[in-house]
């Protein structure tokens, strides 16, 4: 690992310009520091004393954003030394970032802005930083635009006014306090100075505690969130279980993992204790999709909002989800729990740990980690025992082949998942235990099933699974052979999806909603191939079975597979269309199918969706409707879906390259200016890379980026794209061309603008 970037003197300029803000926004000459709220104020005048430091230590504040500015500046260095980046290029962009933070403190208008108006900084930044981006060299531009962000982020978190700068602050005065109170014995002679000091330093506290709630709760009494698995009828208590629960109702202890192979029962478990604590009437349960960093994110944001947190449209979701652990943080103590299921790295968790008073973390994941070196109480979820799969086997099925239960307990290797649905098929296919051995053993599949870790399993389990599923399907197309095959276009839509499952109302729309769908349904839940969430809103797939169902029936067979995109994503356009009403169930849907682009976006196993054609009118539609119902938070979700499309489908359909200019405009109109240029910026770049530097849509779309940064008083900007435009009309479409005369009269307007720009 290479050496960190050096940040001291980036933190230094962060901290001033935070300090600057506090003292600009009190100054009585600023008529309009006067509309600022007064708690804020009284933080703000006591803020001013911390700018210097205490006893000529270095600022905590200071150390405190160096630190934050580091971890993530450091991941993203590592990224570009690794494709060839050099470190002085890389340190170059810091300091331009340094300048253009100093150059804005330099500016009382711009500053006071930024501190009433702290969301809006990346934009500020990105401004101030324009002229400054010449001196980067090409190489780290991207690493430049990337600094830019995490500062501006930084900023964000640190703004004055918020509880972080507040809390920073009286940490300082509280430190300053100790150190007078140490010197005390020293200084006798100086007693009434000292005294004075002291009360001054009372005052100032008891202003900045008066900024900050304490022992009030701003969270709503009763909170359930998230859609946890049901409880398996006859849940088998599982070797751990009773450590789980002393631990989570005795020892309140506040960081729990459950660690296990796929299939063992981690998330059953989890379910149980979520199950015990609205039993008990806890005031807070959450349950968390932790598979990707998208979904644990789209997760804490909708349950931040379902706790009415104090937002506006134009706040960035992960911004909400920091307001929200902050709020957490400072509410009374009360027993409160969140699931993370099924965390597929811990990295995507660490920074958004709920912490307070009685809150507990129960998480679930493969991942063989030192979890207790981590500050986690690690819980090894096992398979069943043997004496528990038998007496699963036999009990569910009304059978005593205790030692035919044991075989097949043996090449199933107690696996619980296995085992559940090898009774469920045993039952339900009227099959004896022997009889059941023997089509286990005789059966093949056609490929072996892929492993991931955690995955330790026999092959025999991909058997059990597919053919848990093929009776399903067999019994239900014996019954109705349109039932059938509507039950296997629920399967191939919930194997493409999330994997953390999809509202039980989406899937009843297959088909068309018909009577057969809900039949088909209801079949696939008491064959127990799919499973329903305890508040009966979401329908899922056990994640070793969807595997299977791909692998044996959508990855060998491209019809099949196409026909199950195809039917996918009809599915989800009839959501979005069907979303225009101002209901909570239309607005509702609108909100839900953006964070399913944005999860499947990240799924692997779902890029086949990407793949297809029809994608692209599904994301547009989604843009239309997200800007009809004016949901600004939501756009963000669609940049990572956009680019999946784009990656896909540009090379062959150039109809895909708008896609990202109708992303921006959304930003646009949403005054997200920063996301915009960088988006149009990007949809400039796929046409050089699909179409070529001279191609005629090419040369537009430079002209439409030029105008767009015309439009928003870039002129500068705006000027030298309408420069490097115009040979190019000219020598590719002729001087006359309306395009060509367009961008002419374009860079006569800017060049006259460019002195009284303003930046």
């Amino acid at each position: 690992m290479a050496d960190p970037l050096s940040l001291a003197v980036l933190s230094v300029s962060i901290t001033g310009l935070l300090m600057r803000g506090a003292a600009v926004a009190v100054d009585s000459s600023w008529s309009s520091a006067a509309s600022l709220p007064g708690d804020a104020l009284n933080a703000w005048r006591s803020l001013r004393r911390l700018q210097q430091g205490r006893g000529g230590q270095r600022n905590p504040l200071e150390a405190s954003i160096e630190a934050r500015l580091q971890k993530e500046v450091d991941d993203v260095s590592q990224r570009y030394e690794r494709t060839g980046v050099t470190r002085s290029a890389l340190a170059g962009a810091v300091t331009e970032i340094e300048v253009g933070l100093k150059e804005l403190s330099g500016d009382d208008t711009t500053v006071l802005e930024a501190v009433r108006f702290p969301d809006r900084f990346e934009m500020y930044l990105r401004q101030r930083t324009a002229g400054r981006r010449q001196n980067v060299e090409a190489a780290a531009d991207p690493f430049f635009d990337d600094l830019t962000r995490i500062v501006a982020g930084e900023f964000i978190y640190r703004a004055p006014g918020s509880r972080t700068f507040d809390i920073a602050a009286l940490k300082q005065l509280l430190a300053g306090q100790e150190q007078i109170r140490s010197g005390v014995e020293q200084l006798q002679g100086a007693q009434t100075e000292t005294n004075e000091r002291l009360s001054a330093m009372a005052t100032d506290i008891k202003e900045i505690r008066s900024a900050i709630p304490h022992g009030q709760s701003t969270l709503p009494t009763r909170i359930r969130f998230g859609s946890p698995p049901t409880v398996t009828a006859g849940f088998v208590e599982r070797e751990g279980q009773s450590e789980l629960f002393d631990a989570i109702f005795t020892h309140a202890e506040q960081k729990i993992v459950l660690t296990g192979m796929r299939g063992s029962g981690k998330t059953q478990l989890a379910a149980t204790v979520a199950a015990k604590c609205e039993k008990e009437d806890w005031p807070f349960v959450a349950w968390i999709n932790a598979a990707s960093r998208t979904e644990l994110v789209a997760d804490l944001y909708e349950l931040a909002l379902r706790s009415d947190i104090n937002t506006s449209k134009d706040i960035l979701p992960e911004t909400i989800v920091r307001r929200f652990l902050d709020e957490l943080r400072s509410e009374r103590a009360a027993d409160r729990l969140f699931v993370f299921d099924n965390i597929e790295s811990f990295d995507d968790i660490n920074d958004v740990i709920p912490l307070g008073e009685g809150i507990r973390i129960l998480a679930t994941t493969t991942r063989r980690l030192a979890w207790n070196t981590l500050d986690w109480l690690p819980i090894t979820v096992d398979v069943f025992q043997r004496k528990q799969s038998i007496a699963l086997l036999c009990e569910h099925t009304s059978q005593n082949e205790h030692d035919v239960a044991n075989r097949i307990a043996e090449v199933l290797g107690d696996l619980p998942v296995a085992i559940i649905q090898a009774a469920s098929a045993i039952r339900r296919g009227r099959f004896s235990l022997t009889e059941y051995l023997d089509k286990l053993n005789c059966s093949t599949l056609d490929r072996s099933m892929n492993r991931r870790e955690g995955g330790n399993y026999p092959e025999a389990v991909a058997v059990a699974l597919f053919m848990a599923y093929e009776q399903a399907l067999e019994r239900i197309r014996q019954n109705s052979p349109a039932r059938g095959r509507v039950a296997s276009q629920i399967l191939s839509t919930l194997s493409l999806l999330s994997s953390s499952g999809v509202p039980a109302r989406w899937i009843t729309r297959i088909n068309r909603g018909t009577e057969d769908t809900r039949e088909a349904l209801a079949s696939l839940l008491e064959f127990s191939v799919c499973q329903e969430s305890i508040d009966r809103t979401y329908i899922s797939l056990h994640r070793l079975q969807s595997q299977i169902f791909r692998e044996e029936h959508l990855d060998n067979d491209p019809q099949q597979l196409q026909e199950a995109c195809d039917n996918t994503i009809s599915l989800l356009t009839s959501v979005v269309e069907s979303s225009h009403s101002n209901t909570e169930h239309g607005v509702q849907d609108a909100t839900l199918i953006a964070s399913q682009l944005e999860i499947i976006a990240s799924q692997p196993h779902s890029r086949h969706l990407f793949q297809n054609a029809r994608m692209v009118d599904l994301i547009k539609a989604t843009i239309v409707r997200l800007h009809a119902q004016d949901m600004n938070q939501l756009p963000y979700s669609l940049i990572a879906p956009t680019d999946k499309v784009i990656e896909a489908l540009a090379p062959t359909n150039t109809d895909v390259l708008d896609l990202r200019r109708s992303l921006a405009l959304l930003f646009y109109d949403m005054h997200d200016y920063s996301e915009s240029f960088t988006l149009t910026e990007e949809w400039y770049s796929d046409h050089i890379k699909y179409l070529g530097p001279n191609h005629e849509t090419t040369l537009n779309a430079l002209n439409v980026l030029a105008e767009d940064y015309c439009w928003a008083g870039y002129a500068e900007t705006a000027a030298s794209l309408f420069e490097l435009a115009l040979p190019r009309f000219e020598s590719t479409l002729g001087n006359d061309h309306p395009s060509t005369v367009s961008a002419r009269e374009h860079l006569k307007h800017t060049n006259k603008t460019k002195r009284g720009e303003t930046i």
